[in-house]
Parts: C-alpha cells; sequence; structure tokens
C-alpha cells in the first residue's frame, strides 16, 4: 500500500484475518480503511499456521504476516491456535478479545456481503440471548433427518425470517459473531463494515484483479508442481500486490504450498496410535466412532471424506481431526475461556513506521507483548504458557511437514527473525 502524504488523526483500526494468502482484496480493505475512516494505524489478528476451517494454511505464518506488513499493515498477532481453529464464534470471540486488550484499537473493521448493521446486530442480540425455542427447534429439524445447518435455517425462518438469507453467508456469519463479541465484552471498539461486491468468499473464479483466497488456493492446488507456468506467474502477478507476489513467487516450491494431504502421515500415526475416545476438541463419540473405521492407509483428504455425517458440518469434521493430529484437549479450551481467552500478544511481523502504536500497545496492553517467544514465556503464567505451547508445537508440526516436503527447514517460534518492513 502507497505511503499517504496526508496526516490522520491517531486512531487504529484492527482486523481479524487468516490472509491465505494477502490478495488485492485485503490490499482494498486497508486502503478503504485509511480513506474512509482515517486511521493512521491498522493492527491485525492472524491465524497462525492451521485456519478456521480445520486445514493447514497454503504457507506459513510468518510468510503470510510478512506479506502484511510489507502492504501497509502496522502490526501482524497471532490469533493463538486453539482459537484460529476453532468454531466461527469462538474465533471471533477470541480474536476480538486480543484486540480489547492491547487497548489501542478504536475500530473493529470487516468484510461481510450484507452491510445493514441494525440487521446484523438484531441477529446478534438473539443469538447472545438465544430463545429456549429457538435451541429445541434446531434439535427437532436435526431428529428430522435435517442437517445442523439446514435446521439451523429452518429455525431462524420460524423465529427471525430476516436473517435466513443473511446467515447463509459466510462473511455474514462472522460478522454477526464479531458483533455479538464487541457486546459481550462491552467493548468500546466500534464496528465498521466493507460491504462485499466482488469474489464471493468460496468463490474459485479468478476474473480481474479481485478474487477471493479460495480461487487463489485451488489455482496453487491445481498446479502444485515444482515449477510453475509463465501464465500462472501472471495471473499471480495480476491478482496479488506487488509486495506479496513477490514474497509468493520467491518463496514458491521451497516452503509452500501446503495442503492436507501433505499431513497424511501424522494423521495416520495419530489414528494407528489413539485406541479410546479422546479428549479432543470438536470430537463427538460418533465422529470418533467413524474415524476408528476409517483406512489408515488413506490420504488426509479421503480420510475427512469417510467421516462425512448429516449431524455434523464438514468444518467441524475438519476441526475436530485436526484437533486430533495436533492434541488440543477440550478440557484446556474450556479453561482458556475460562480464565479470560487472550492471555498474550505474540507480534509476528511489524513495520517501522507502526513504532507509534506499538509504543502505545506495549505501554497500555492488559497482557505480554512480544515478538520474541523466550521473552513471551518469562512474563506468562501457566495457563498462558499451555496455550502458547499450543502455537508453538503446531508451528514445529507445520515446519516438519515443510521439510519432509521440500527439504527446506523453516525457523522455528524461537529462532526466527521477525520480518519488520
Amino acid at each position: 500500500m502507497k505511503k499517504k502524504t496526508r496526516r490522520y488523526n491517531m486512531s487504529t483500526a484492527g482486523i481479524i484475518a487468516e490472509y491465505n494468502p494477502f490478495h488485492n482484496g485485503h490490499l482494498y480493505q486497508a486502503e478503504q480503511i485509511c480513506s474512509t475512516l482515517g486511521c493512521e494505524h491498522i493492527i491485525s489478528v492472524m491465524s497462525g499456521d492451521y485456519i478456521q476451517r480445520g486445514l493447514p494454511a497454503v504457507c506459513s505464518k510468518y510468510l503470510r504476516a510478512d506479506m502484511a506488513v510489507s502492504n501497509g499493515i502496522d502490526a501482524v498477532f497471532e490469533l493463538p491456535m486453539v482459537f484460529a481453529t476453532a468454531s466461527a464464534g469462538d474465533f471471533a470471540f477470541a480474536g476480538v478479545s486480543l484486540l480489547e486488550k492491547l487497548h489501542a484499537v478504536d475500530y473493529l473493521v470487516f468484510g461481510a456481503e450484507c452491510d445493514d448493521v441494525d440487521l446484523l446486530n438484531t441477529i446478534a442480540n438473539f443469538l447472545i440471548d438465544e430463545p429456549t425455542e429457538f435451541s429445541d427447534l434446531i434439535r427437532q429439524y436435526i431428529t428430522d433427518g435435517n442437517s445442523y445447518p439446514a435446521a439451523r435455517a429452518k429455525a431462524f425462518a420460524g423465529l427471525l425470517p430476516d436473517a435466513v438469507s443473511v446467515i447463509a453467508e459466510p462473511n455474514n456469519i462472522l460478522a454477526i459473531e464479531y458483533l455479538a463479541a464487541l457486546k459481550k465484552l462491552n467493548s468500546s471498539i466500534k464496528p465498521y463494515i466493507i460491504k462485499r461486491e466482488q469474489a464471493a468468499y468460496n468463490s474459485t473464479d479468478i476474473n480481474g484483479t479481485i478474487c477471493s483466497a479460495s480461487a487463489i488456493r485451488s489455482l496453487i492446488q491445481e498446479t502444485n508442481k515444482a515449477e510453475i507456468s509463465s501464465n500462472i506467474i501472471d495471473t499471480i502477478k495480476k491478482i496479488l500486490p506487488d509486495a506479496s507476489a513477490s514474497l509468493f513467487l520467491s518463496e514458491y516450491g521451497r516452503s509452500f504450498p501446503v495442503f492436507e494431504n501433505d499431513l497424511s502421515a501424522l494423521l495416520q500415526y495419530r489414528l494407528l496410535q489413539q485406541t479410546t475416545m479422546p479428549d479432543t476438541a470438536d470430537m463427538t463419540p460418533e465422529l470418533y466412532n467413524k474415524l476408528r473405521k476409517a483406512d489408515t492407509c488413506s490420504c488426509y483428504h479421503d480420510i475427512l471424506e469417510s467421516a462425512k455425517s448429516k449431524e455434523i458440518t464438514q468444518t467441524r469434521i475438519n476441526r475436530a481431526i485436526l484437533h486430533l493430529l495436533l492434541d488440543v484437549k477440550k478440557t484446556d479450551m474450556e479453561q482458556f475461556k475460562d480464565k479470560g481467552w487472550s492471555f498474550y500478544g505474540h507480534i509476528l511481523a511489524l513495520r517501522r513506521n507502526g513504532s507509534a502504536v506499538l509504543k502505545k500497545i506495549k505501554k497500555n496492553a492488559a497482557f505480554p507483548v512480544f515478538t520474541k517467544t523466550a521473552d513471551g514465556i518469562r512474563q506468562l503464567d501457566s495457563v498462558g504458557y499451555k496455550m502458547l505451547s499450543y502455537d508453538i508445537t503446531a508451528t514445529r508440526i507445520y515446519n516438519h511437514t515443510v521439510y519432509n516436503k521440500f527439504g527446506n527447514k523453516l525457523p522455528d517460534d524461537f529462532t526466527v527473525q521477525t520480518p519488520v518492513r
């Protein structure tokens, strides 16, 4: 993002994102924040090496954070892995909680297909004080043979008809959860919606210069070769900002792309090792029984497919299986929520021009803020250390996967040189 000559007031916008990878749509969002809100600084809370759909990120958290700060984001904080790979509600609440505890963010900016704030707030309020009738209807519709999403939509149709078309869009669902989180935290952070009018969230079409991250990942997965053609290179340069494209092309075939099948051997080992119902986040007895019958010689994708269920969404299955692989315990998740959700701010990358807001954050934050993991460990209590340990282990597993695929060792959280732009 080009540096602007005009000086704005010292206001800061927060974004919760995955940047998987950072593309022109993300750049547009950052530019809109500066031009429309007049914010001088942008802080991002970003998923680490695994994303909310329960899959590995296409490239490492440090590369994606480097792309973000190279395009004008002042600092990228890691959303702890246990919540980065959680349900939409937990993902949103954890991200908002982290931004709230920085005590430096004025606006929470997010994209949505619907920009009717009143309607989104109505739905958020409905879910905060969810009527017993609503959950009863969902259970009844599931008993009648509907999937959970279909049952939820039918329950909304009966009690809040205006919500039906809204909750059909994934970004709207997250927008509602962000608004609910702000309300639950009694936060002074103001929400600001940038309406999505171009590529749909899950669209795999590449038309023009702005497309979804899903489309970019599909393009990469279809290629997934040691070398990419000149046509693909031209496409990448068109749909990614210059700084992202440069980092992308320099690292392609060296440290990425990573997809779920690259984790096949690790998952196969975990399934062979597991003999009793585990204390795994998102796991259910029904799903575990299906996994016990899975062919442990199958690839990761086929194991996911074999676990399909009408009662459980595919993303819930993805998350449960990833949590099994990463050994994310349900009891630990409950403890993290009970103790306050956010216990530290781990900076993955930063811009030199953002020094003023970083100084404010380090002075006012309600928890330790650090770039060096060893420094963070010394400041954390036992609960914070446990959460950070999940991040450290998850990154080491991801790096192990990269090494097995490409033969290159990525730095871990203790050896990395934090990207500074």
